[in-house]
């Protein structure tokens, strides 16, 4: 019996300016519209930290230090796939530029909570102001 399974490792970043103000891209593509934050999926050659600091460069230009706040994972009820979302914070004092794929906001908690959120970014967000450190949902039934 083979004990291995396809993982699709993911990561996530919930970022705050100076402010205290939570960045988020309002996302427009069809697979995960709404408000969400940077992050992707992490490339063959390279670790989740990588990953994350390239993710977050590619999407907002910003350069910043992520710390890992904890883990969301799932199964997939469309292929039957684990899914790892590693999720970190950040802050930075970095102007944002005006050139990006999709439209970067700065919200506040409230707008955060109360906006709207792609996919199930909702259930994440424990973890990222740091109530719990751990997310499972089993979608495959």
């Amino acid at each position: 019996m083979s004990r291995s399974m396809e993982v699709k490792l993911t990561t996530l970043c919930l970022i705050k300016n100076i402010d205290g103000k939570i960045l988020v891209q309002d996302r427009k593509k069809k697979d995960w519209p709404g408000w969400t934050f940077p992050g992707g999926h992490v490339e063959k050659d390279e670790n989740i930290l990588e990953s994350v600091i390239r993710e977050i460069k590619e999407e907002t230009g910003l350069t910043v230090r992520p710390r890992l706040v904890g883990i969301a994972e799932w199964l997939n009820d469309k292929n039957g796939s684990r899914e790892l979302a590693s999720l970190f914070v950040a802050q930075t004092r970095e102007e944002l530029p005006t050139n990006t794929e999709q439209p970067l906001l700065w919200v506040t908690k409230d707008d955060l909570l109360t906006g709207p959120l792609a996919g199930t970014l909702g259930q994440f967000l424990s973890i990222f102001f740091e109530e719990r450190q751990f997310f499972f949902q089993d979608n495959s039934n």
